[in-house]
């Protein structure tokens, strides 16, 4: 029997972002289901190991009745699914059918399922086999118990340090590695696998401090993931002109420039024409030949790119 463990959705994200849950459940819905379409067996668990939702205070209706129904088309693929309750979180108080089996006490034997308020030394010993945990308990006290093969929860980042595995979140949030996925355990064996999250975007930022750096930028990773672009402010104060028209072809998320000295300064680029907002800055300039002179520069650069 293979375990399925999931780790930290954490839906709601970012003040119940509307970009932030279209990542999400693209990801189950283009990627995860998919997968396990193709290689659960009869028998297979899917065990998620808390934080359903970033938030337990105030879920949003919408948002419950989603991940409700995203819960009920996993089950149609694999009928055992199984919720260890994260910190704060109580899965009986937010899922009220039985699609899932909430786990809010500790189950142990060869294979445990501890959840966040439960004391993990308390329910394991050296006959135990497998550990599923949602605690920030030191590492080096799991070490201990050498025979047991831990799953834990809570870290949004993914880590293998021996026996003690911390599965880390599906997909990346803000300040977190961009090393996502979920892993798959055989019960019996206790052999493992890692399964990387490569589909959904990524989140990075690049520091420009030299301007031939620009050209190493790969257009594809920009284009597909969320990278924000920091520029030392320093190089811009006689090429500005010609770093905005560099940049302004790459699909940023933002672009800051920024030194020790200066104000930061943002620029959304998403919403920003370059070459509109050069040209409307040359228009209320006290230069007319200024104009021509930017559209030969204009032109040459198209004909590069």
């Amino acid at each position: 029997m293979k375990i399925w463990i999931i780790n930290n959705t954490k839906f709601g994200y970012k003040n119940n972002s509307k970009e932030w849950s279209k990542n999400m459940f693209d990801y189950f819905e283009n990627h995860f289901i998919p997968f396990i379409k193709k290689h659960a067996k009869p028998g297979d668990t899917i065990l998620h190991l808390g934080n359903v939702f970033n938030s337990t205070e105030t879920v949003n209706i919408k948002l419950l009745l989603k991940v409700n129904n995203l819960l009920k088309e996993l089950s149609n693929i694999i009928p055992d699914i199984l919720i260890i309750d994260a910190l704060n979180e109580k899965i009986n108080e937010i899922f009220v059918d039985n699609t899932i089996n909430k786990l809010t006490q500790a189950i142990y034997g060869k294979i445990c399922y501890i959840p966040n308020d439960k004391n993990v030394l308390n329910y394991i010993n050296n006959d135990t086999e497998i550990a599923f945990i949602n605690s920030r308990i030191d590492k080096d006290l799991l070490k201990k118990f050498p025979n047991t093969l831990f799953f834990c929860g809570y870290h949004d980042d993914r880590n293998e340090d021996k026996n003690v595995i911390t599965v880390g979140s599906l997909y990346q949030f803000d300040n977190t590695s961009i090393d996502k996925g979920f892993y798959v355990v055989d019960s019996k064996t206790k052999k493992y696998q890692f399964i990387k999250n490569n589909y959904s975007p990524k989140y990075n930022t690049i520091t420009i401090t030299n301007i031939s750096q620009i050209d190493d930028i790969d257009i594809d990773f920009v284009n597909k993931n969320r990278v924000n672009v920091v520029v030392d402010k320093s190089l811009v104060d006689d090429k500005k002109l010609k770093i905005d028209v560099l940049l302004s072809k790459y699909n940023f998320k933002s672009i800051t420039y920024i030194n020790d000295v200066e104000k930061v300064e943002l620029v959304d680029s998403t919403s920003m024409n370059m070459e509109e907002l050069i040209r409307e800055k040359i228009k209320n300039s006290d230069n007319p030949k200024l104009l021509s002179e930017f559209e030969k520069i204009i032109s040459i650069f198209k004909e590069k790119y």
